[in-house]
This record gives C-alpha cells, structure tokens and sequence, in this order.
C-alpha cells in the first residue's frame, strides 16, 4: 500500500483557512493538482477546495479560502484503485485528500488515478469522448471557465473553422484569474477586476494540444490520464477524453444491484471496456425498468477466433411480465456489438410499448363513438 500511495498521492502542504484563493490558484497550478486540503489553526483538517469551486465562483483573487470550503473525507486507504476510483464518483470532488494518521499529506487526482490502475485500453477513443463543441479564438475566457467548471473538464479545445488550433488548460485558466491581478498589483500595475480577465479572448491562454487521437484510434493510458483532443478523420474537432469525467461516466454513483441485470462474457476485456458495457446495460435496464415491470434483462457477449482477431456476438434479451424483446449484434469491437444490441432489443421494446399504448387510444376512441361518452 505504501507504494502505491507514493505513485498517486502528490505531496503537499496543505492550507489554511484564511490563506488567500490566489495562493490555492497558483498551488494548484505548480502541481497541477485538482484539490487542496486545508487545515484549521490548531492544524486540524477542515475540508477541500476543489479547482471547479474557485472557477464556478467570480470571487476576488484576495477571498479568503475558508468561503471555497467544502466537507471532503480523507482517503487513507489505496489497497484498492478501483475503491478509489469510485471514492472519487461519491463525493463528486475532482482529487481526494490524502492522508495518514488523519492527517492530510497530499492530493490523488484522477489523472494519477488512472496512470496506477495498469489499464490496457482496447476501445477507441471515440467511444470515451465527450462530445464536444470547440470554442473560436475570440471567445472570453469566461464562456472557458463556466464549460470547464460545469462539466468538469481538464482542457478545452480551440478550433478556426473546425480545424484544431490550441487548446485552454485550466490550470492555466484558474492561475490567470485569480493570481494574475496579484502579480500586477505586486509589480506597480492596476490590477483590474475579475471581470476584465474574464471578457479577455481565449487566445491570450492558448496553449499548443499535446495529445490529439483519431476517433477511430485506440487511445494510449497517457492519454486519456492527461486528458486529449478527439477528432475526425477530417481533422475536425469532435470532442474531449477528460480523465475525472471518465471515471464519473465509468463508474455511476448509484446502487446496481438495485435492477435485474445479467451481463457475462467480460471476462478477457479489459477494464474500460467491462465498464462501458455495463454502464450501458445498466442505462438500458434503468430505461426499460422505468417504463415497464422488469423481470430480467440478460447481456452475454461471446468471442469467436478469426485468425488474429477475435469476432464478437453480442445477445440482450429483455424479459418483461408480458413478453420478451430480444437482439443480436457482432463486431470485431466488443463495446460496439453489445452497445447495438442493446438498441436493438430496446427498440423492439418501445415499437411494442407504442402499439400497445395506440391499441389502448384505439379503443378508447371507439368506446366513445359507440357509448357516446
């Protein structure tokens, strides 16, 4: 476990109550991590900042870090990467505070997370990709800081005419922001309001994208540990792989074993794509459960060898009180032969539920026209 912890915990001193928000900003910054621990005057833990916090906020770079305070857990426990991942998903903070002997001693991000899970992606990267519109060189950074701060996102792309040009890190953003007027006061300058940096165009922070993948190309861990650019096969700028909201999207925060779900045949993917396949059937047995009485929705995904490559069938069968809705997909990509599958027999579900519900409208229409109601 020690070992562990010093491959994902980034060590730190942790702040203090009435520490100013642009010292969080330029911490955070320098060690280009998503949360801060910080501790009361007797030195005992009090809470996080996380960077979504000060960026969901136009506060002024002298607010004192006790307003930016919410109630996070200490982590001290790393035996298990995957309990840490979903520890992330629970309390919805971008990086956890670390600690031993309850005492904060650092930060785990999400990007150091995923680096020390030994993940071997096999899906490619348009099946993890947020979709994404790219913002134009000229946008303000306030339209960066609000997209970042909602959806919580490590970068943002910057497009002309679709074409990739740069990306906004948000680090960067938030050290502009808050520590940037800090610097100009220090230096004799007028410092400005928070609202001058806000309405500045996006280009002044544009940095060069240092990891741009193909749709269709399989990403690399560092990739999507760092986050990247997706695009096209024209080039053109379809969305984000951002690491804290993969794992969100990868690991829900609700109770599974709440529905009738049976998914087998995961056994030899790897871990992403075990999780996008039960997220998915998780999505649709939710879907079809809110719709109608659920007694069982079954997934099973077999292999077929092929040469080299391996086929895949995908087999869903939807097993309600009143019928049972089934589909078959294959691929030479397991997510994709499951994911169209689950369409399939959950089409066939809602063509069903709609006949049903005009057979009803049907009747009542002639109850009228007979009985005059």
């Amino acid at each position: 476990m020690a070992a562990l912890f010093q491959d994902v915990v980034i060590r730190l001193q942790p702040l203090r109550l009435d520490d100013p928000v642009s010292m969080a900003a330029e911490v955070m910054w320098r060690h280009e991590t998503p949360s801060l621990p910080v501790v009361d005057s007797d030195n005992v833990y009090a809470g996080a900042v996380s960077i979504f916090s000060l960026l969901k906020r136009r506060a002024h770079s002298q607010t004192k870090v006790k307003s930016f305070l919410e109630k996070v857990p200490i982590l001290e426990d790393f035996s298990d990467p995957i309990k840490v991942a979903r520890a992330f998903v629970r309390t919805g903070f971008p990086g956890l505070p670390a600690g031993e002997g309850g005492r904060p001693a650092g930060v785990i991000s999400a990007r150091r997370l995923i680096l020390s899970m030994g993940l071997k992606p096999q899906v490619p990267a348009g099946l993890l990709t947020y979709p994404l519109k790219p913002l134009t060189p000229d946008d303000p950074i306030e339209k960066a800081r609000k997209l970042m701060a909602d959806v919580g996102l490590r970068l943002l792309p910057v497009a002309s005419s679709g074409k990739l040009v740069g990306v906004v890190k948000i680090y960067d953003l938030v050290r502009y922001v808050y520590v940037t007027p800090v610097e100009r006061r220090r230096s004799g300058e007028v410092a400005g309001s928070v609202e001058y940096y806000l309405d500045q165009p996006v280009k002044g922070l544009l940095v060069e994208a240092e990891r741009v993948v193909e749709s269709g190309t399989v990403p690399t861990v560092q990739d999507i540990a760092e986050g990247c650019i997706v695009t096209d096969e024209k080039g053109e700028v379809i969305g984000v792989i951002s690491p804290y909201l993969l794992l969100r999207r990868l690991l829900p925060a609700v109770e599974e074993a709440t529905l009738p779900l049976r998914v087998e045949g995961l056994e030899g993917l790897d871990f992403i794509a075990q999780r996008l396949i039960y997220v998915k059937s998780l999505e649709t047995a939710r879907s079809v459960a809110e719709r109608a009485r659920l007694l069982e929705m079954s997934v099973v995904l077999k292999g077929r060898k092929k040469a080299a490559n391996v086929r895949y069938d995908a087999f869903v069968s939807i097993k309600l009180d009143v019928g049972v809705h089934s589909a078959r997909a294959e691929s030479w990509e397991p997510v994709q032969a499951v994911t169209q599958a689950l369409d399939a027999a959950y089409k066939r579900f809602s063509k069903t539920k709609e006949k049903i519900r005009e057979r009803k409208i049907n009747m009542e229409r002639i109850k009228r026209r007979l009985f005059g109601e």
